[in-house]
């Protein structure tokens, strides 16, 4: 059975239609999931590095492979991703700063309690 060759380009395209988001969409997925964790819940994000390897059709490694962003959020079951190329980094940082700043106002300071010195003798 031959596998087809797919440039890499391709392949990454047909990954991110299939369980990936774009970034924009992830950014409007992600203030949902904010709207939601004021509710109930917790809600996790987390930043991995990612480097594409080769795949289940045999696509080459080529040494000039970006590296790039892996970003998800889950919230109880359900989860979103995104790749971040490194070009789009700067812009996907700074939007997602802003939606992080608007959606965490509802944080409530811990209150620290003091505690009393014992007297020396």
């Amino acid at each position: 059975r031959a596998s087809p060759s797919l440039p890499a380009a391709a392949l990454l395209s047909a990954t991110v239609g299939m369980g990936r988001l774009s970034n924009d969409a992830f950014l409007a997925g992600l203030d949902k999931h904010f709207s939601n964790v004021r509710k109930a819940g917790s809600l996790f994000i987390t930043f991995k590095r990612y480097v594409p390897t080769p795949g289940k059709f045999g696509v080459p490694k080529s040494d000039t492979a970006e590296p790039m962003c892996l970003v998800r959020a889950k919230l109880g079951s359900k989860a979103i991703s995104t790749l971040v190329h490194e070009k789009d980094v700067t812009r996907f940082q700074g939007s997602l700063g802003t939606t992080m700043k608007g959606n965490m106002d509802g944080l409530k300071q811990v209150e620290k309690k003091k505690k009393e010195r014992k007297a020396k003798p």
